[in-house]
């Protein structure tokens, strides 16, 4: 049997199905009708199928949305209606904290006490951090907002997120103010209306993708904890794959690098003091993920080697260096959130002189779960301003 899941939150629940369901709908592509569903069946199989079992199939599939067409389209649409008519974007009971809900303050609390990074010198203006769960990330996690806890007074963050499962193909914000179990951190909306004239585009057109999205609302959780005596807004975002091509104008990592440019502009136009947030895991291994292998200590050396290479134009902040790389090489152990990467170190060398500008690795992590065939790794970076 397989299950089907829809990452992107859109269809209902899950399917379990046999392996000859699994055929017939791998043939449901827009491309067969039902009849010639039942030759491919039968020329496969060696039986028939009923034309009323598959339209009961279709049937199915149509109800628990999961199949595209007219009533999935309207299905999306009220989803996304109710999500604009929204006064907040609400946490989702279901997004992998790691830790129940009501443990989510004790749990932000022991992970910023148990930082062992120390503070660089300079002003701190970036930060990369996780977006994994709590448990798995605990550690960069820990570096990263200790040192954010300690050594920030910015006003604004813009916090860059990876897009897993949306539908935009480019850059997305959203105006919605979060509202978490820590209270709401509130949207800064101005800037990015700005932000939408300078880019000429409307930035939150594809603000849906936000609803379900965990890697915006992992950062917002920290920035709540840390700075709860203090306001702060925020300017969420959720960045593409930048060596992917796009539906759009031109290639991704062109579309990400203006992104990054037009926020530094804007940031020096209204003077308000920024730090930028990068909520970025690196490589997802393991057979969940398509390697056929174990995640023995060798694999795991060669995945490690892998990340820091990127992570070396991290260190330099050499943004198309870094996209480049991640390229080249075909990304093969799927680092997922190389966009806001980017995007990030975009925004601050545009803003920044690059002899002033200096990156600092606090902390790699692998979190590995041999049972399970799962590898994610993750690291802390922080971003200083001589001055």
């Amino acid at each position: 049997m397989a299950v089907l899941r829809d990452p992107a939150g859109l269809a209902d629940g899950a399917l379990t199905v046999s392996d000859m369901a699994m055929f017939i709908l791998s043939l449901f592509d827009g491309r067969h009708r039902l009849s010639d569903v039942q030759k491919e069946f039968a020329r496969l199989f060696g039986k028939a199928v009923r034309l009323e079992q598959l339209e009961d199939l279709v049937r199915q599939l149509e109800e628990s949305h999961f199949l595209e067409g007219p009533a999935f389209d309207a299905h999306v649409a009220a989803l996304v209606r109710a999500y604009r008519e929204a006064p907040t974007r609400q946490t989702q009971v279901d997004t992998g904290l790691g830790v129940e809900l009501h443990q989510l303050p004790i749990a932000l609390g022991a992970i910023i006490e148990d930082a062992e990074a120390g503070v660089p010198e300079g002003r701190l203006v970036g930060l990369i951090a996780p977006h994994l769960d709590l448990r798995r990330g605990w550690s960069c996690y820990a570096d990263a907002y200790g040192l954010l806890s300690r050594a920030n007074h910015a006003e604004r963050f813009v916090v860059l997120g990876t897009n897993h499962a949306g539908s935009a193909p480019v850059v997305v914000a959203t105006g919605k103010d979060f509202e978490t179990p820590l209270g709401t951190a509130v949207t800064d909306r101005d800037f990015i209306q700005r932000l939408s004239r300078r880019c000429g585009t409307d930035l939150c057109e594809f603000e849906f993708d936000h609803k379900r999205e965990h890697s915006v609302e992992m950062q917002v959780f920290f920035l709540q904890y840390a700075f709860y005596r203090r306001p702060f807004r925020i300017v969420p975002v959720l960045c593409p794959d930048p060596c992917a091509p796009t539906d759009g104008d031109g290639d991704a990592g062109r579309l990400i690098r203006s992104f990054g440019e037009a926020v530094a502009d804007e940031i020096r136009a209204d003077g308000v003091s920024t730090c930028v947030i990068a909520g970025a895991d690196l490589s997802h291994v393991g057979r969940r993920f398509g390697d056929d292998r174990d995640l023995d200590e060798a694999f795991l050396k060669q995945v490690e080697e892998a990340d820091r290479r990127i992570l070396r134009h991290v260190q330099t902040i050499d943004p198309e260096a870094f996209r480049q790389a991640v390229a080249d090489d075909q990304n093969p152990t799927r680092v997922c959130s190389a966009g806001n990467i980017y995007a990030m170190m975009t925004v601050l060398t545009r803003m920044y002189e690059r002899p002033r500008l200096q990156a600092h690795l606090l902390r790699y992590h692998q979190a590995v779960d041999a049972e399970m065939h799962t590898g994610v790794t993750c690291a802390a970076v922080a971003f200083t301003l001589k001055t």
